[in-house]
């Protein structure tokens, strides 16, 4: 499923990915997208869908039903079974969750574990050979 929208200055898109999706938020959001922002994210996901990254990062205003919209997807969404993380935010949309005091609400991709470090270069990895049948 690929959707998408432009009215006006706001924009709303949303690509489907082998086990999830990518919602990009960009321009001014407002009441124009908020039925296909409403569709993207707080209808039932498809049961292979378990993350929904959501890319804010071109937001340049938000009004309070899109950023309703937004806050309440993350519940929804987890309450799915998936997992809902911004990849970016704007500072337009970190000022507007501020203000309603959820800031910290919304989980980002920079707090997830790490992967483990690679191992030194020192070390001497030895992959054992394969047998070739004779």
């Amino acid at each position: 499923m690929t959707a998408t929208t432009t009215v006006d200055t706001g924009h709303v898109g949303c690509a489907r990915l082998a086990d999830g999706m990518v919602v990009q938020l960009a321009g001014d959001l407002a009441r124009e997208q908020l039925p296909l922002l409403r569709q993207v994210l707080l209808t039932p996901m498809p049961t292979d869908c378990r993350d929904v990254i959501v890319d804010a990062g071109g937001v340049e205003r938000i009004d309070d039903a899109a950023l309703a919209v937004l806050v309440a997807a993350r519940e929804w969404i987890e309450e799915q079974g998936g997992r809902f993380m911004l990849s970016s935010c704007s500072e337009a949309l970190d000022d507007a969750l501020r203000e309603i005091g959820f800031a910290d609400g919304l989980p980002r991709l920079q707090e997830l574990p790490s992967a483990p470090a690679a191992a030194p270069e020192s070390v001497d990895i030895s992959i054992p050979r394969m047998r070739v049948p004779t």
